[in-house]
C-alpha cells in the first residue's frame, strides 16, 4: 500500500469563507505530513524481522500505521468534498438521508450538533455508508483510529483545530458553518453511489424473476408523481420512508423493487429491507430497461397506496 500526495482538485480562492492559506497550510502541511508519515512507517514495517520482534514494536508500528493511514484517507475525503460554492443537494441524496434520519434537516441538525461538540478539541464527523442494512449514520471520532465496522465514509469534516485554527481561531462554530456552505453535493453523491453500487451486486434480480416476486416501486416520490406508468402488479411505496412500511411485506417472500434505472434508489432500499429480515432484491435496469424490453406496462392507478 503506497500513497501519495494528491493535489487539491478545487480552487482554495473560490470557498466562501475560507481562505486560500488556511486551506493549502490544512493540505501541505497536515494532509502531506500525514502521507510522508505513513511512508517512514511502512518502511520501518518492511524492516522488520516479525519473528524476534518485541510485541511493543509491534503493536506501536501497526497503531501508528492506522493512525497515520486513516488520516490520509479522511483528508483527501475532506478535500474532495469540498467546493460546493452554495451548491444544492442532490435530490437522490436528499432522500437517502430522509430515509435514515426521517428528513434532510434532521440530518443536518444531528450533523451540525456533533461537529460543534468537537470543537475545542479533535476529531472528525463522518457521513457513513452502512453497507449492512444500506443507511447512512453520522460517525463521532475522536482521532484517527476509530471507524464503523464495515462502513464507507462519504463526507468528512475535520475537526482537529489545525482545519480552522489560522482563520477562525477559537471559533469553531464559524468554521463549520463555512464548511457547510462549501459542501460539494455532487462529490457527496458520487461517493453515495459509488458505495450503494459496490454493496449491492449481490442482490440484483432479473426482469424474470419479478413474476414470483412481491413487486414494489420505489421511484422517488416526485419522479412517481410526474410518471403515467408501472410494471404490471406492481405497488408504490415511498423509498424515503421504509421504516413506515416494511414491517407490512410478507417475510416469507421474495420482494423485488425497481426504480427508474435500477441505480441507487432501488439498490439501497432493497439493501434497508434486508436490513428489516425480508428476502429483497433490485431488479436491474428499473422500468426502463423493462419498457425497452417490450414488457407491458400499465397505466399508473389513482390510488396507489
Amino acid at each position: 500500500m503506497t500513497f501519495k500526495i494528491q493535489e487539491l482538485s478545487i480552487d482554495p480562492k473560490k470557498l466562501l469563507g475560507l481562505s486560500e492559506g488556511l486551506v493549502r497550510s490544512h493540505h501541505q502541511n497536515n494532509y502531506g505530513g500525514a502521507v510522508k508519515r505513513l511512508a517512514a512507517i511502512q518502511g520501518e514495517l518492511a524492516k522488520l524481522d516479525w519473528a524476534t520482534a518485541p510485541v511493543f514494536q509491534v503493536n506501536g508500528l501497526k497503531r501508528e500505521e492506522l493512525i497515520a493511514t486513516n488520516s490520509v484517507v479522511l483528508h483527501e475525503l475532506h478535500f474532495r468534498c469540498l467546493g460546493g460554492e452554495g451548491q444544492a443537494m442532490v435530490p437522490a441524496l436528499a432522500l437517502a438521508l430522509a430515509a435514515s434520519f426521517g428528513s434532510v434537516e434532521r440530518w443536518r441538525e444531528e450533523f451540525v450538533a456533533m461537529g460543534k461538540a468537537l470543537g475545542g478539541g479533535s476529531g472528525w464527523v463522518l457521513l457513513t455508508f452502512q453497507p449492512r442494512d444500506g443507511t447512512l449514520v453520522n460517525q463521532w471520532a475522536a482521532d484517527h483510529t476509530q471507524a464503523l465496522a464495515g462502513g464507507i465514509p462519504i463526507l468528512a469534516l475535520d475537526m482537529y483545530e489545525h482545519a480552522y485554527q489560522l482563520d477562525f481561531g477559537a471559533k469553531a462554530g464559524d468554521y463549520f458553518d463555512a464548511f457547510m456552505a462549501n459542501i460539494a453535493w455532487d462529490a457527496v453523491y458520487t461517493g453515495y453511489q459509488h458505495a450503494v453500487h459496490g454493496a449491492s451486486q449481490a442482490f440484483a434480480a432479473g426482469q424474470d424473476d419479478a413474476t414470483a416476486a412481491v413487486l414494489i416501486d420505489v421511484r422517488r416520490a416526485g419522479m412517481f408523481e410526474q410518471a403515467s406508468n408501472m410494471i404490471p402488479g406492481a405497488i408504490w411505496r415511498d423509498p424515503a420512508k421504509v421504516g413506515d412500511w416494511a414491517a407490512d411485506l410478507p417475510a416469507g417472500r421474495e420482494i423485488i423493487v425497481y426504480c427508474v434505472f435500477g441505480h441507487e434508489v432501488s439498490r439501497a432500499t432493497a439493501m434497508r429491507l434486508r436490513g428489516h429480515g425480508l428476502n429483497a432484491r433490485y431488479m436491474t435496469g428499473g422500468i426502463d430497461a423493462w419498457q425497452k424490453a417490450g414488457r407491458p406496462l400499465i397505466a399508473k392507478p389513482l390510488s396507489v397506496i
